[in-house]
């Protein structure tokens, strides 16, 4: 590990639910998902990048997550996290996003219901993105299974395995 958690050799790492890496090069961030989102920023020149596995849309038990074990918990804090992470490597970059997750689990869930936090998750990311002027450029989300989600930093390829079989976001 280096100053800002920046790992810099080729390197696998698991993101934790309520996690954040932030790596460089050829290193390889990979999470499961399931209502949780993992999203991936990524500066596709620099070749420098972020997940956060994020559990849940907004934190509203007023005290922040931020430099401990679980500032990936919320989507209004851990994207934040990633861009000022990844700005102190390098303050000049073009910041691209990719998501995958917020599957509706639970069999009662209903699509807009207060317990579809698969959803609130994916609404939540995509407007803190937008705000920041984050173009989203892929996802795989919603639908009723969790799936393994692998960014490759150096290629900006994220791999979502699921049931069904694997796509390349």
């Amino acid at each position: 590990m280096f100053a800002n958690n920046l790992v810099e050799t080729t390197k696998e790492i698991s993101v934790p639910m309520a996690g954040l890496e932030i790596v460089s090069g050829d290193s390889i961030l990979r999470t499961f998902v399931g209502s949780c989102v993992a999203v991936c920023i990524y500066d596709k020149e620099k070749k420098i990048g972020g997940m956060a596995h994020i559990m849940l849309p907004k934190n509203n038990t007023g005290n922040s997550t931020k430099g401990t074990k679980q500032e990936g918990k919320f989507a209004d804090e851990a994207i934040d996290v990633i861009i000022e992470k990844l700005k102190n490597i390098s303050p000049s970059l073009k910041l691209q996003a990719k998501i995958a997750g917020g599957a509706k689990i639970f069999a009662h869930e209903s699509e807009t219901g207060t317990l579809n936090i698969g959803n609130k998750n994916i609404i939540e990311v995509r407007l803190i993105l937008q705000e920041k002027k984050i173009p989203l450029i892929s996802q795989s989300v919603g639908a009723k299974n969790g799936r393994w989600v692998t960014f490759h930093c150096d290629t900006q390829k994220v791999i979502v395995k699921e049931n069904n079989g694997e796509k390349i976001i």
